[in-house]
């Protein structure tokens, strides 16, 4: 966090988080639901279309309730090779499906924040239980977003760098990377404006769609000056439009996750963490079809705060997986006559010092609300979800968590200096009972 108050919370806790926690807190518990399930997938002669808007697709009238598998840890864990520089810290997680493998990419380092020792990994696997080594990134800097997207006849990478204080955050440029079928890796190359930082990248409509934003994000004095854009591309390389005329919002808003209704509408939710004028926590907000860059935004922003948010459709229902706060308090409940920065600093500390889980959620497009349905595993730091769907009712999720079995109201700042790691499950819908 780039709050002082912080940096002096971060001292006492790195101390308590030194025995925190074990690689034994992750053991395995992978009744084989998950890996036979990618292998399966990958092994299918044809795959699951995942543009949808493709296709006219009709809604089916069933009710439908989510279901979740046991949880596969996969890092730390003996199916990783043990040539990897494993560290106590692992988030940040993307997969993708690209010839006949599974790819999952991960940043590790010896907290959640940045460090000289912080890097990437990218594993591969094509049975969902030998996993690979495909590429390992460390430059001496924090590296953060992994994204994994195939593109055509290549697998894309993403990530980004930034600094080594823990206290701040400072994103450098992006590096773009691509696999080609015959596993050889090129790159790195710069993309996007220096300073910009990508969300979510989706190929919808034959196109690729992606979110990123731009701007002092965790500055205490003074407006938050952060610019959302929306942006497509249909190499992966080039985006458009120009940052000018993509950008959709300007404010507090950092991590934009979006997706498409059946009609071609756009549906968004945002991460509202440095406040502006309408609030603190989240906005819900909508593009027509025909006017995808033209972004509606409510006046005033919902108190809860749904970070680090993935959206995907089934059905034609919007679903959100994103981080949930424990609790009662919602974040934005710092009364608004305040101070801009007493409400940043308010919000920002008591949110750090609370109780996190990963959780389900659905988007009421009707009433324009965020519904809560299940809670995924997750304690403490959690929730960077990685969505692929592998069929019309089942979606294979990548995710990060301090141990569960654990301490399941432990802080969220507690959890970014202790141990975490990565695992995968299977979200199915089934008919209801």
């Amino acid at each position: 966090m780039h709050v002082a108050i912080i940096r002096l919370i971060l001292v006492s806790l790195l101390l308590m988080s030194l025995s925190c926690a074990s690689k034994k807190d992750f053991a395995s518990y992978d009744n084989g639901a998950v890996s036979e399930s990618i292998a399966q997938y990958l092994q299918a002669e044809e795959k699951f279309e995942e543009d949808f808007l493709l296709h006219t697709m009709e809604v089916l009238e069933q009710d439908y309730c989510p279901k979740l598998s046991e949880p596969y840890w996969i890092v730390p864990s003996p199916a990783v090779p043990d040539s990897l520089d494993i560290q106590k810290s692992n988030n940040n997680v993307s997969i993708a499906a690209f010839n006949e493998r599974l790819f999952l990419a991960f940043r590790t380092g010896p907290t959640h924040f940045a460090s000289k020792k912080t890097g990437v990994h990218i594993l591969s696997t094509a049975d969902g239980r030998s996993w690979r080594e495909e590429l390992r990134l460390f430059f001496g800097k924090d590296v953060r977003e992994p994204f994994l997207i195939p593109i055509g006849d290549r697998l894309h990478f993403y990530c980004f760098t930034a600094g080594t204080r823990m206290s701040t955050f400072e994103p450098e440029q992006i590096s773009h990377y691509t696999l080609d079928k015959h596993s050889v890796w090129s790159g790195p190359e710069p993309i996007l404006q220096k300073g910009e930082v990508h969300w979510s990248l989706k190929r919808r409509n034959g196109h690729i769609f992606m979110s990123s934003y731009e701007g002092e994000h965790y500055q205490v004095n003074g407006p938050s000056e952060v610019s959302v854009y929306f942006k497509q591309s249909t190499d992966g390389v080039n985006f458009f439009p120009a940052p000018d005329s993509a950008r959709v919002y300007f404010g507090g808003v950092s991590e934009c996750a979006y997706e498409f209704d059946y009609a071609g509408n756009l549906w968004a939710l945002t991460r509202l963490e440095d406040g502006d004028k309408t609030g603190f926590g989240s906005h819900i907000a909508y593009a027509h079809k025909e006017q995808l860059w033209n972004w509606q935004f409510p006046d005033t922003a919902a108190v809860d705060c749904y970070m680090s948010p993935k959206m995907f459709n089934h059905n034609d229902e919007l679903y959100l997986i994103a981080r949930r706060q424990l609790g009662r308090k919602p974040f934005g409940r710092t009364a608004r006559h305040k101070s801009m920065k007493k409400q940043r600093l308010k919000n920002w500390i008591s949110y750090s010092l609370s109780g996190k889980t990963t959780a389900l959620f659905k988007l009421n497009k009707s009433a324009r609300k965020i519904e809560w349905l299940m809670d995924l595993p997750g304690a403490g730091d959690t929730a960077f979800p990685s969505i692929l769907r592998l069929d019309e009712h089942r979606y294979l999720i990548a995710n990060y968590s301090s141990p569960i079995q654990r301490r399941k109201d432990r802080s969220w700042l507690s959890g970014q200096l202790g141990r975490t790691g990565i695992y995968l499950q299977i979200l199915e819908f089934a008919a209801c009972d």
